[in-house]
């Protein structure tokens, strides 16, 4: 058997390996099943970007929860498998976007998951963007979802590039060359936030010194997995490489308009974790209002020499972490 059969295939007759694509509240969007052990807890995960999808990394990103949970990922709309799914259709479909649309399609995604799986509740965990989605679906939905995982949970964009910048700053104070281009960054932001390609590409070299400075722990990206992922077409990772920001319009507006902190409420248990070194959703600004937050169990873990994706900064303590959390 080829690595890639190996890959693509389940783990043993007890396991499931499923790879489809129904139809989503009239949008054709990819669901990925994949699990050691089909009586193994669900857990939904909802990738970050927006359009970040993680399902053709999963085999590097999430290898071992799959021996603990059942993992699904989902390509949200115009990310990835969906993009292609409905090309024809995503000009349409780049104009949706609404905090209400994203609480149907995980309406959606659940229900279809019900008819492949026998399930009370599902574990929901939602990273960067998709922690913004995810929160709020828990928040609403006690009687569907049995825990909440938020990973560099978002707070408020706005607030969060403003804190980020003063920790940067603190940082560099003895590189007045990068100080003043934290500055000009910070003066960049459009008045009312909007995603115009100028912001877009001072955000890049924004990001670039917060690898710098601060991010100084954090893996680089896999590139090569991605680019050799058998998960994906060729047409699938040209989309991952070279995403169009055009094509999540509807989703831009709803993410730099939200605040979490508008309803800090959750009937179930909650797992906040983040990197020390992730200065893209700073767990400062979530530590300030965490003592707000009601629900029958609450956490907030911060991993040591992690960037904001820390379950591939360090994966074992990720892991061990939220194993903890749900057993």
């Amino acid at each position: 058997m080829s690595r890639k059969q190996e890959i693509l295939q389940c783990y043993t007759e007890k396991g499931i390996c499923l790879y489809e694509t129904p139809e989503i509240n009239g949008i054709r969007q990819y669901i990925q099943i994949r699990g050691a052990d089909k009586n193994a807890p669900l857990m939904l995960f909802l990738h970050g970007g927006p359009g970040g999808s993680m399902a053709g990394l999963c085999h590097v990103m999430q290898p071992e929860w799959e021996h603990h949970f059942t993992v699904v990922n989902w390509d949200q709309r115009n990310a990835c498998k969906t993009y292609l799914a409905n090309k024809s259709n995503a000009a349409a479909i780049s104009q949706s976007g609404t905090l209400e649309d994203y609480m149907a399609d995980i309406d959606a995604v659940i229900a279809y998951l019900h008819t492949v799986y026998d399930f009370e509740k599902i574990i929901l965990m939602g990273f960067s963007w998709g922690s913004l989605i995810g929160a709020e679906y828990a928040k609403r939905h006690g009687e569907t979802v049995s825990h909440y995982i938020g990973v560099g949970q978002f707070i408020h964009y706005i607030d969060g590039l403003h804190y980020s910048c003063e920790w940067l700053r603190k940082v560099v104070k003895d590189a007045p060359a990068d100080v003043e281009k934290i500055n000009a960054f910070e003066n960049s932001i459009p008045d009312p936030p909007q995603m115009t390609p100028a912001f877009m590409n001072s955000l890049q070299g924004f990001s670039m010194l917060g690898a710098k400075y601060i991010a100084k722990d954090g893996r680089a990206f896999p590139i090569k997995s991605l680019l050799t992922s058998p998960f994906l077409r060729f047409g699938e990772k040209m989309a991952m490489v070279h995403g169009n920001p055009k094509l999540l319009s509807g989703t831009y507006q709803t993410m730099l308009s939200h605040d979490f902190r508008n309803n800090l409420h959750f009937d179930m248990p909650v797992l906040f974790v983040s990197g020390d070194e992730d200065f893209v959703c700073p767990n400062e600004l979530l530590a300030q209002h965490f003592g707000q937050i009601t629900a029958p169990q609450k956490k907030n873990v911060v991993i040591s020499k992690a960037t904001h994706t820390c379950f591939y900064d360090q994966p074992t303590a990720f892991l061990d972490t939220i194993i903890d959390f749900t057993k």
